[in-house]
């Protein structure tokens, strides 16, 4: 999924950086959009076409819809979030949680024996290590892959049809005020990011981006003494993201705009899903051709991060009893690391 310290982010590099110089009431919205009434706006009647055309199966289905598959609002008591490492000669268990980066942190105390699972761990494992990545030197790091190259501008690379369709869109969900203008200097992704945010209040409005699962977590580890550690550093999750050209992340921002009111219906299915915990659902919903599943953005974003941290969990899980907390989109199928870890061997079961 997107990476672990976006959401999180987010409010704080506005309020550091955008805010400041360009668009004053958008801290407010981030801060306080739980109260606000979200409404949909058409799909695409007036989107220009000097991007692209695609109205078919297109990146940035995938891209909402996975940055939203990554959230719940509550987990069932039989929900399969947490799984037990086991066998393959290890000598201690270890465990593997799915988490939710936009979910509030109550979500936690629903699942049964996390708590335990943390205490028993010697290590905590993340995406990242959150108190590394909310570093003023994170912070600069990722400013850098957000803006955009000054030939390259948001407002360059549209025509103007599109560049008023998607002010149509930046005001439903920020206000009158805002406008495609105001974000110019942001590379498309990284207004993509912002947008889905903001729609994945439609299922957690009570989402405060100061206080996340993953970072808890490894929180509650480290006040017990844990180690606590990371598969990938700032530029790891920054290039996940925002690799990928300019022109492409305009086209899948069009995409986002004609296809809100359909990524909106899929978040509440998915929302369905998590409220079960069911992965093979939220695995079914992720693969329906509906989604605008794109097999780039499945390697980039999903597969080779699994197989990179399946290598790591290799060199781990003989040594010490860790627990793995990643988001939950990165465990069910065939290259999921559920799959990845049974195939080097260990017994993964979901703990009831």
């Amino acid at each position: 999924m997107a990476g672990a310290i976006f959401f999180a982010k987010l409010q704080i590099f506005f309020e550091k950086f955008w805010m400041k110089e360009k668009c004053p009431y958008l801290c407010s919205v981030l801060v306080m959009y739980n109260t606000k009434q979200q409404h949909l706006i058409s799909d695409s009647s007036t989107t220009g076409t000097n991007i692209s055309n695609k109205n078919h199966i297109c990146k940035m289905k995938k891209t909402i819809l996975s940055l939203l598959l990554i959230i719940s609002a509550a987990v069932s008591g039989n929900a399969q979030l947490l799984w037990k490492i086991s066998g393959n000669g290890l000598e201690k268990p270890s465990y593997l949680l799915g988490t939710h980066h936009v979910a509030p942190v109550s979500v936690i105390d629903s699942v049964a024996e996390l708590n335990e699972a943390i205490a028993s761990a010697d290590k905590i494992y993340g995406e990242m290590i959150m108190t590394e990545a909310m570093s003023p030197q994170s912070q600069q790091i990722m400013m850098g892959y957000a803006m955009a190259p000054q030939d390259s501008l948001l407002t360059s690379v549209l025509t103007p049809a599109q560049t008023d369709s998607l002010d149509v869109m930046l005001r439903n969900y920020m206000g009158p005020m805002a406008s495609a203008k105001q974000f110019a200097q942001l590379k498309p992704a990284m207004l993509c990011t912002l947008i889905a945010l903001i729609q994945s209040q439609t299922v957690f409005p009570n989402f405060n981006p100061q206080q996340q699962i993953d970072g808890e977590i490894q929180k509650r580890g480290a006040a017990l003494g844990k180690e606590i550690g990371g598969f990938e550093t700032i530029d790891d999750q920054c290039n996940a993201l925002f690799g990928s050209s300019i022109i492409e992340q305009a086209e899948s921002l069009m995409e986002m705009v004609r296809n809100d009111s359909h990524a909106a219906e899929m978040a509440k299915k998915l929302a369905k899903a998590y409220l079960a915990g069911d992965l093979n659902q939220m695995l079914e919903l992720m693969e329906d051709p509906a989604s605008g599943s794109s097999d780039e953005w499945s390697e980039r974003m999903i597969n080779r991060r699994n197989a990179n941290w399946a290598r790591i969990m290799a060199g781990l899980l003989p040594s010490a009893s860790v627990l793995i907390a990643v988001g939950a989109g990165h465990l069910p199928g065939e290259k999921g690391l559920i799959s990845l870890l049974r195939k080097e061997g260990y017994s993964v079961e979901a703990v009831k």
